[in-house]
């Protein structure tokens, strides 16, 4: 039986200078960049820090996971969560797609849900689940939060509409990303106002995350006893809630800070214009 690895943060150079990161964690999964920065602005988010400076070709996608391989590490699975929002490289990822099911190789998306008409269109994708990040249970930390994404009302619509007509099974390989941010989402009020989707959808998962730590950041997620409280207070509810598991946690759990470190070492400039695939 092979070692488990650790997790491996690691850049891929591209062919005009840039670079972009993945994220292998020891459970198997590589986490991989659908974009060279990211148009949404989320305040807390360090890879979307600079903007957008350009979508991933399907060949850019691939090198990630030769990336991996070069350094000895075989995927089990892939995920598009790494930096970049995948729904806006659209034509790109749904290639790269194909090709990972013509491997048997299950890939997953995590998506803000905008523009909402391809979020629909990803939902019904073969893929091996999608994660949508919400971190709101009110539209207006949504806006917040999520300051160049959809409106969460017309989010949860699209998803409730889409929901309704597939199966059981489908429904369990979708989820809701929640990261906890202290003072701002992190109160029962605020989760409540999910409490009727996770009722209706009892498959769904709510995915609690917390912050991996950024030094220029202001914003952190509330101590671990805080997110137990929460936790157990959702499964009162009758609610799916998970926590993050230990290999997301790490303090190289996350996606994007090498990729900013680089940009500053470059000095590049970015374009914030929003590029659909």
């Amino acid at each position: 039986m092979s070692a488990i690895l650790p997790n491996t943060t690691f850049l891929v150079p591209l062919d005009d200078g840039l670079f972009v990161e993945a994220v292998y964690y020891g459970s198997g999964t590589l986490c991989v960049s659908s974009q060279a920065g990211c148009a949404v602005g989320c305040p807390f988010c360090a890879s979307g820090s600079r903007g957008l400076l350009r979508n991933l070709s399907v060949a850019e996608l691939w090198a990630q996971v030769e990336g991996a391989r070069a350094l000895g590490i075989e995927p089990k699975r892939l995920t598009l969560s790494g930096v970049g929002e995948p729904l806006h490289n659209f034509s790109a990822v749904r290639e790269f797609l194909e090709g990972c099911r013509s491997l048997n190789l299950p890939l997953s998306f995590t998506t803000t849900g905008s523009p909402t008409a391809l979020f629909r269109e990803m939902i019904r994708l073969p893929h091996n689940g999608l994660m949508l990040s919400l971190h709101a249970g009110r539209a207006a930390t949504h806006r917040r939060l999520i300051p160049q994404g959809a409106e969460l009302g017309d989010l949860l619509s699209v998803l409730e509409e889409t929901l309704t007509g597939l199966s059981r099974r489908r429904r369990r390989k979708l989820g809701i990303n929640y990261l906890l941010l202290a003072g701002i989402n992190d109160s029962p009020t605020e989760l409540a106002e999910l409490l009727p989707l996770f009722h209706r959808f009892p498959e769904l998962t709510l995915h609690l995350l917390t912050c991996n730590p950024v030094p220029e950041s202001a914003f952190v997620s509330p101590d671990p006893a805080r997110v137990d409280e929460l936790h157990s207070w959702l499964l009162a509810q009758g609610v799916n809630a998970r926590r993050a598991n230990t290999w997301r946690v790490q303090a190289d759990g996350g996606c994007g800070t090498l990729f900013v470190r680089k940009l500053r070492e470059q000095a590049v400039g970015v374009d914030s214009k929003l590029v659909l695939g």
